[in-house]
Order: structure tokens, then C-alpha cells, then sequence
């Protein structure tokens, strides 16, 4: 298999991962002898969000994993949500079923929030982490659990079943764009890979639970304790309009972190789409065991 981007071409092999629990999809590249990177996409993503920054990081493994209920990947059963701390076991799953008994980790926004439960929870298995722009879910006061979970039970037992049909790829891609900070051409790469054509039309292929609310949030105790069992070396890409600086309830957990380093660089929140040769520069560098130039 190929793709196509920015005039250079690279070789990526379409997987499909048998789990215990799910069938996940995952797109991967390099050779087999070389160290091995699980990459985590952000919510309403999928594995087609690393094809940019793929061809930047040479001598690596790359495994970029669709998410349970994003992309080619399978759902849940039944009405079940798609919650954070849910994701973890499902990548270490994947891992083992590849034989990977340690890797290093490249996360994206809820990418990277999975990727240091992940560690958290099992630090025998990871390596290093790198994060893109997301370092742990949002979180909420424990006196809103009642009503966060009043939300989330409405939007199992009232959805309407309705799908949404696109004549296009590109009307897809621009509803993408219309819950993210995305360009058309980083959208149209996502559209590709989760949608499915039908009689009248493209629907997402993607289970519509995952935009549902989740039945609860973590505290930000909850957070600052996982954080905080982390052992690994861990890179945080922290862009300038991105989610980390703007979004109140994602600020100042970088004290949480024991072995962190923070790189503050221009860009969104999908830089590593827009930008990825200068995204990709700082990473390997970090999976290598290299020091930063900044």
C-alpha cells in the first residue's frame, strides 16, 4: 500500500489486530527489526492523522492503531461508551498481539491522554512517551458526577438513530472541520479513512457512541495521582494555540510530570498534520534518546 503526501512517497501496510475483546485496524511503517512506536490518535480522528509525520520519522516502527469505534476499527458492543480510562487495556492488548513486549508511545490529544494511563498503570511495557498538544483528559469536581451521568444516560436511551448522509467526501471533511481546528487537507486524510459509501451518499463508518458524554469525568485528584506514577521519559509538544494553553481545564498539570520535557512551538492543535517535518524533528530526536536543540 501506498500513500501520497506532500510529493513524497512512502510505504505503509493496512493491518488488522485480533484482540480478547476487539478487531483494531492500524496503519504501519517501517521495518519489523526497527524500536517500536504505538501512535494514538485524538477524538474523531483515526491512524490516517500520522500519514504526514509517517515519512519524517525514519528508523522507527511506527504502529498508528485505530481507536476502538474510530476508523476501520470495531465498536463496542450495544450502547456502550467510549470512555479514557477504557482505551488503555485495548492498546496493551494490541501490543501483545503483535509481540511487542515494549515500545515507546506518540500520542495526540486523547491519544496522549491514553498513552500515560497506559504508562501509568503498566510502566514495564513503555519505553518513552511524546505527546502532541495533550497530556490528560479534562476533569471535574466529584460533586458533578450526578449530573454528568444524568447526561450520559439521556444520550444512550433518546438517540434517534438518525445518520447523517454527505454527497461528498469533501461535505464530510468540512463537517470534520466544523468541530476542529483542522485544515480541509488534514480533514479530507480523516474523512478517507472513516467513512463508508452507501446508495445516497458517504456516512461515517465511525460509531456515533464515541461523541456521546461519557459517563464520568476524573477528578483532577485522580489525574495528578496517575501523572504522577509515571517513570518513563516523556516529551510534551505544547503548541501555541492549542488545546493545552487555551482550554482552562487542561492548564498547569505539567508540575504533575517527574521525567518531562516541554517544547512550547507554534502551530495548532494538529500540528503534527500541518507541520510535520518540524514536529517530527523534535520527536525523534526524543525517541532516540537525543537532547532537543530547544
Amino acid at each position: 500500500m501506498r500513500t501520497q503526501h506532500n510529493q513524497e512517497l512512502l510505504f505503509v501496510n493496512e493491518i488488522f489486530i485480533q484482540t480478547r475483546n476487539l478487531k483494531l485496524a492500524a496503519l504501519v511503517w517501517g521495518d519489523e527489526s526497527s524500536p517500536p512506536v504505538i501512535a494514538l490518535h485524538g477524538w474523531l480522528d483515526n491512524a490516517a492523522s500520522f500519514i504526514p509525520i509517517a515519512t519524517h520519522l525514519k528508523h522507527l516502527r511506527l504502529i498508528a492503531i485505530d481507536l476502538p469505534g474510530h476508523g476501520k476499527s470495531e465498536h463496542r458492543k450495544g450502547s456502550n461508551a467510549y470512555h479514557v480510562i477504557d482505551y488503555a487495556p485495548d492498546v496493551l492488548l494490541a501490543a501483545q498481539a503483535l509481540g511487542l513486549s515494549r515500545f515507546s508511545m506518540l500520542g495526540h490529544s486523547l491519544g496522549a491522554g491514553i498513552s500515560c494511563m497506559l504508562a501509568s498503570a503498566m510502566p514495564e511495557y513503555v519505553e518513552r512517551i511524546a505527546l502532541i498538544d495533550g497530556l490528560a483528559p479534562m476533569s471535574h469536581e466529584d460533586n458533578n458526577f450526578p449530573n454528568q451521568y444524568r447526561k450520559h444516560v439521556s444520550s444512550l436511551v433518546n438517540s434517534s438513530g438518525k445518520v447523517t448522509v454527505y454527497k461528498t467526501i469533501e461535505e464530510a471533511a468540512q463537517a470534520r472541520m466544523a468541530v476542529g481546528d483542522l485544515t480541509l487537507e488534514s480533514a479530507l486524510l480523516i474523512a478517507e479513512r472513516s467513512l463508508t459509501k452507501t446508495d445516497c451518499g458517504y456516512i461515517w463508518c465511525s460509531d456515533r457512541n464515541v461523541n456521546k458524554p461519557s459517563p464520568i469525568y476524573l477528578t483532577e485528584k485522580h489525574i495528578e495521582a496517575y501523572l504522577n506514577q509515571i517513570q518513563c521519559k516523556v516529551l510534551l509538544l505544547r503548541t501555541e494555540n492549542g488545546i493545552l494553553k487555551h482550554w482552562d481545564s487542561l492548564k498547569g498539570r505539567e508540575p504533575y510530570m517527574k521525567h518531562m520535557e516541554v517544547i512550547d512551538m507554534a502551530g495548532r492543535h494538529h500540528c503534527h498534520m500541518e507541520e510535520p517535518k518540524r514536529v517530527a524533528e523534535k520527536i525523534l530526536l526524543f525517541l532516540q534518546g537525543q537532547k532537543s536543540d530547544e
